[in-house]
């Protein structure tokens, strides 16, 4: 069923009732005949002739509404179709040291796109859930044995050699590492960048994010213990200390349609799985690291900010190792279906015993044949978005995917446990050099060139709504790679729910505008009457109607404004560089406790879309509690310039 169908029936009756009050009064003998009197309906039969009067009109208005949305995906599936699939579901895996990590002293990779399968089904679920991470994880025989804030540390001498005269020490970071088997850190190669997720809960981990990210300063490697040691001189990193990775087109957990679309894509992983970005990367550790024999190393990071807030809710169990966020969209190869004589649409189904467990997400590639013997020709459809980049042979033929959306109740289950789910069902139509329906048993007639009966498809799927289901402890949940020196595979971050496409309905055409903002979307500094409305206008098409906090986060957005300004660039030519800063405020009393910086971690590339190449951005973000709470470099726009 539709989920629209409902609203739209009751606006129609409501339209009918009062329809009918008019007549009634209106024509009062009339209407006695009908059993209507002004007010209410007294015969059943013509009270049952108004709704079902209704539900036709219901359906036919939304068939009318849907000849505006073809209209709408055509132009999203050549420019940004991700706003067309829907949003599978994202979490972050934790891999474990196992017995055979101490042999891995020069690292071992696990690559971006590794498949993970879901260990503990739901009750009554035969079908386990496919997740794929979406960077690559260098691990090493390492562990967490402590973490805490503290403040300045009196056993670190000679701070002031490290830290920039501009920059006062309020606090530390203090992490210390411990190899397995006792393997010292000097035997270890190619540990110079270790990534750390902050697990645990939400608000605190928010916050901590916020702090590492604006508060560091320079981070110090040693041993635990020698600090204060006279002579001893601990190795040092000041620039760059402390960084955010998972932020660049190669490590999208959602599709990246192209470079220039990164931000938006960040916007959208944000408003799926906010605590996808909860990591910070240390880095130049190889050079300490080789310095320490022992099995035991620690890292101080020095702050600038004040940690006592934070102090007593941090310890080991907050730093996550070798985590990476992974994302329920997989690949596959579909059996060859056959095709129906006359049939201008395919039904897209990807496993036929298995309806309710799998979902078309994308496209990448169908292919036709004649019959399914080995030695067919393969005859390749591309996406209409991507044909005329990869039809190489210049056959000119391609494919559109059109999408329904229908609310599933899963009654067919004898268990019914399922809560009802948007489903997005793909129709897939092919189309030949002529810009033509191309017909399944058409031969070498009007321009085509090849005769079909089969259709198989590289497509991407979804375990639909089946990963929120999921029972996860943490530690057990998903399947080992061959090979590798794990002892298992946990899920520290449950998995987000699997929503329906951002563009449906009468939204398309939003998403679609909202692709290149225009300067009018910033308050006017002279005269604004609703502060930081253009702005949220935007950022509503993405928060999920069904989640009222994320969208309070949005409505807490009270003012974005645009200045002209002149930027310094280290190493530009020349060093000063027009810019546009962009300050966005928001009140963190719409955040439930969690710290707005990630937000705006993703709307300073979202913000640098909408500038040329020849200029930049500079994001400020300001809280109308603590005042600002962070500033970026200049970022170069990413709109191409004429």
């Amino acid at each position: 069923m539709d989920p629209r169908l409902l609203d739209a029936y009751l606006s129609e009756l409501r339209f009918n009732q009062a329809l009918a009050e008019e007549f009634a009064r209106d024509h009062p003998k009339i209407a006695a005949r009908l059993g209507m009197i002004a007010g209410s309906i007294g015969d059943p039969y013509v009270n049952r002739l108004l709704e079902s009067s209704a539900f036709v009109n219901a359906r036919m208005q939304l068939r009318f509404d849907d000849e505006f949305t073809l209209f709408t995906q055509a132009l999203l599936s050549s420019a940004y179709p991700g706003y067309l699939s829907a949003t599978p579901s994202i979490a972050i895996a934790r891999l474990y040291p196992g017995g055979k990590a101490g042999g891995f002293a020069t690292g071992y990779r696990l690559e971006r796109g590794t498949e993970l399968s879901s260990l503990n089904l739901p009750s009554g679920e035969t079908t386990a859930c496919t997740f794929r991470t979406t960077q690559d994880v260098s691990f090493y025989p390492v562990v967490m044995h402590d973490g805490r804030l503290t403040h300045v540390p009196p056993d670190l001498l000679g701070q002031s050699r490290y830290v920039p005269p501009d920059r006062q020490v309020r606090g530390a970071l203090r992490l210390r590492l411990r190899t397995i088997e006792g393997v010292p850190f000097s035997a270890l190669r190619g540990l110079d960048r270790l990534q750390v997720y902050l697990a645990g809960d939400e608000r605190i981990a928010s916050h901590l994010h916020e702090l590492i990210h604006t508060g560091a300063v320079v981070s110090v490697i040693g041993e635990p213990g020698r600090f204060s040691e006279a002579g001893y001189t601990p190795h040092v990193v000041k620039a760059g200390a402390v960084v955010q990775d998972g932020l660049g087109p190669d490590q999208a957990v959602l599709p990246l349609v192209a470079r220039k679309f990164l931000g938006h894509n960040l916007v959208q992983e944000y408003f799926a799985c906010p605590a996808r970005f909860y990591f910070f990367t240390l880095t130049g550790l190889e050079a300490g690291l080789a310095r320490i024999d022992g099995d035991e190393a620690e890292i101080i990071v020095l702050l600038d900010r004040a940690t006592s807030e934070l102090a007593p809710h941090v310890d080991a169990s907050t730093f996550a190792l070798f985590c990476v966020p992974v994302v329920n969209l997989f690949k596959v190869r579909t059996a060859p279906a056959k095709l129906k004589q006359g049939d201008g649409q395919v039904r897209l189904v990807p496993v036929e015993n298995k309806p309710l467990d799998y979902e078309v997400h994308s496209v990448e590639l169908a292919i036709g044949q004649a019959d399914i013997e080995e030695d067919s020709e393969e005859l390749p459809f591309y996406p209409l978005h991507d044909a005329q980049l990869r039809d190489e042979a210049g056959h000119g033929r391609y494919f559109t995917v059109r999408r329904e959306q229908h609310l599933s109740t899963a009654r067919g289950r004898s268990y019914d446990t399922r809560a009802p789910y948007i489903s997005t069902d793909s129709y897939l139509s092919l189309v030949g050099r002529d810009g033509l329906p191309y017909a399944p048993d058409a031969s070498s007639h009007n321009g085509e060139d090849g005769r079909i009966n089969y259709l198989s498809l590289d497509a991407w799927l979804t375990n639909r709504d089946l990963p929120g289901r999921l029972q996860c402890n943490g530690v057990n949940d998903l399947s080992l790679p061959e090979s590798a020196p794990f002892s298992s595979v946990g899920l520290v971050r449950v998995p987000s729910r699997s929503m329906p496409p951002l563009a449906a309905g009468r939204k398309a055409w939003q998403m679609y505008a909202q692709l290149n903002i225009e300067y009018a979307h910033f308050d006017d500094p002279y005269d604004e009457p609703n502060p930081g409305e253009g702005l949220r206008s935007l950022l509503r098409l993405y928060a999920p109607e069904d989640r009222a906090g994320l969208a309070r986060q949005v409505e807490s957005l009270t003012a974005a404004t645009l200045t002209p300004v002149n930027c310094v660039m280290a190493g530009s030519v020349p060093p000063v560089v027009r810019a546009l800063e962009c300050a966005l405020t928001f009140d963190e009393d719409g955040f439930d406790g969690v710290s707005p910086y990630a937000l705006g971690l993703v709307l300073e590339h979202y913000l640098a879309r909408h500038v040329s190449g020849h200029s930049y951005t500079r994001t400020l973000l300001q809280s109308t509690q603590r005042g600002r709470i962070a500033e970026w470099p200049p970022r170069a726009g990413a709109r191409g310039a004429i």
